[in-house]
């Protein structure tokens, strides 16, 4: 039986509304949510390719919790250094089950969001701001990693809005401002906004950094000229997780990886930023809900449910909260979340 359920898009933080198709509990499909407040009957092929990847690399059920947790707990109880990352593919739920987890047994927590550091929500705005602003800088390519964020420009340019990218390429965002501004590198970033003299209530927005020293300097320029700012994430709960747990660097993640006896990666793959040589000779567990490149190097993998077999909340970049819910409701599923995992696990510790 075909059944629809609503839950939100976990492909970016924009926070969009999605329809889950299932046929006999199975994923089958998407459908855009026609009624949802941000992307209004849209989605993007962010999120087609995120869910699709769902379809074809779903983690197996065929697992045996206990045998692997009694695994987990006998290879990890005498070595000192344990890290685990995450990133904001974790809902809020488990987020706070990482932390306790990770605070309460003995385990460093680390996360990378890609240079962007904590905001304060007062220089936020919000998209429907964006839909009337007169002034718009952005930095990083939106129109084509962020569409439905795009859209809003684009309802902004129909209202008389100016535009201008920097970036240090041309790309798809630069083809439709008004002005481009190259730059060599963002380490040029700040002084190259200063000099555009922009009007007081500009609306920055941005999906592209290169350290989060840089990132700070552009919020404190914001606050000091009385801009705006949207930062568009890499993830669905990157807002919550760089509130949550400090972000790391590059450098930095590097380095705690490296003093690690054992790493525990719960929903993070980084092999999208870091090379594999990072993890050689590392006692690596993976606990995802898909297939991918990392689990090709994990001494362990641990399945846990998606995000639309499961109930829980996205933070998205304007600081919205969204609740979703299991949209498959099978009985029969007998993945647990990464929360349920945890909780097995420090049990067997007690």
């Amino acid at each position: 039986m075909l059944k629809i359920e609503h839950t939100i898009c976990p492909s970016c933080s924009v926070g969009c509304g999605l329809n889950i198709i299932s046929k006999n509990d199975e994923l089958v499909g998407t459908h855009p949510y026609k009624n949802h407040e941000i992307n209004e009957g849209r989605n993007c092929n962010n999120c087609i390719n995120f869910v699709d990847n769902f379809k074809s690399n779903k983690i197996s059920q065929n697992i045996d919790y206990e045998e692997q947790i009694t695994k987990f707990i006998e290879e990890s109880k005498n070595l000192e250094n344990k890290l685990i990352i995450t990133s904001g593919l974790t809902d809020d739920v488990d987020l706070n089950k990482i932390i306790d987890f990770s605070n309460n047994n003995n385990f460093e927590l680390a996360t990378y969001e890609y240079n962007f550091t904590r905001i304060d929500t007062e220089l936020l705005v919000n998209y429907n701001e964006i839909d009337k602003s007169k002034s718009i800088l952005i930095i990083g390519d939106i129109y084509r990693e962020n569409p439905l964020i795009a859209r809003r420009i684009v309802h902004s340019k129909k209202n008389g809005s100016k535009t201008i990218n920097i970036n240090t390429e041309q790309s798809l965002t630069t083809y439709n401002c008004d002005k481009f501004v190259q730059i060599d590198s963002f380490n040029d970033l700040i002084n190259q906004i200063a000099s555009l003299n922009l009007e007081s209530d500009t609306v920055i927005i941005i999906n592209k950094i290169n350290s989060p020293q840089v990132f700070n300097q552009l919020l404190d320029l914001v606050k000091e000229k009385n801009y705006k700012i949207l930062p568009v994430l890499k993830h669905a709960n990157s807002f919550s997780s760089i509130e949550k747990i400090e972000p790391s660097t590059i450098d930095e993640l590097t380095a705690k990886i490296s003093e690690a006896d054992e790493v525990v990666l719960i929903n993070e793959n980084p092999l999208e930023y870091l090379s594999e040589d990072v993890f050689k000779d590392k006692k690596l567990i993976v606990l995802s809900a898909v297939n991918n490149q990392i689990n090709e190097l994990a001494d362990m993998i641990i399945p846990i449910r998606a995000w639309y077999e499961k109930e829980g909340s996205f933070t998205n970049a304007e600081g919205l909260t969204q609740d979703f819910k299991d949209t498959i409701n099978d009985s029969q599923n007998e993945l647990k979340t990464i929360s349920e995992v945890l909780a097995d696990i420090e049990n067997h510790y007690n």
